[in-house]
């Protein structure tokens, strides 16, 4: 809720009409009408008898805009966390290191501290899974045909190449829902930490 919309209900839960409380504070109608409207942003003596018309505290007023803005920035850490993971794409390991890296900078921040440990977590889960799927293929084509690597595409690569397509999948799905301030992102794997 941005201050407009703040004062607007303030003063209709006092009974206040526009006019009524430019009458009261002192100011013209069309200022009151320009901040609720949000088409300006008042000046601190305006902010201040208005306030106090309203029987609130300024701080109050301006309270929630630095909290909407504190979860947009977090929520921006939480994505870069998260999108730091497509490194592993390139390198390998990065994409627990760069997560990991975006997440001690920032960890002081609690939604962003919890949200950071999920990506983590599932970035090392993944790691793990596949290293072991790739262990097993390996092992497999070794048992069946007797060769370490056989046919033009080796049956590895294709499986690795599936489980890094199955990560970039998460990590743009849980991105999208971010950019939708949806915080819930990888809700179904444990903290590992």
């Amino acid at each position: 809720m941005n201050l407009g919309e703040k004062i607007s209900l303030q003063r209709k839960n006092k009974g206040l009409s526009q006019e009524l409380l430019a009458e009261n504070c002192g100011i013209s109608l069309r200022t009151i009408q320009r901040i609720e409207n949000n088409k300006s942003k008042p000046r601190p003596y305006t902010l201040k008898v208005i306030a106090d018309a309203l029987n609130m505290k300024m701080e109050q007023l301006e309270q929630s805009d630095d909290s909407e803005l504190a979860k947009d920035n977090s929520i921006a850490k939480i994505n870069l966390i998260n999108t730091s993971a497509l490194l592993g794409v390139l390198i390998p390991l990065s994409n627990i290191i760069a997560p990991i890296f975006f997440w001690r900078l920032n960890r002081q921040n609690p939604l962003v501290n919890e949200k950071g440990r999920k990506v983590i977590s599932f970035q090392i889960l993944w790691f793990l899974f596949s290293l072991l799927i790739l262990l097993t293929t390996h092992f497999l084509n070794y048992k069946i045909t007797g060769e370490f690597i056989s046919g033009r595409v080796p049956i590895v690569i294709v499986a690795y190449i599936l489980l890094l397509l199955i990560n970039v999948f998460f990590i743009i799905k849980n991105s999208i829902r971010l950019k939708t301030e949806n915080t819930e992102i990888y809700s179904f794997f444990p903290n590992l930490f």
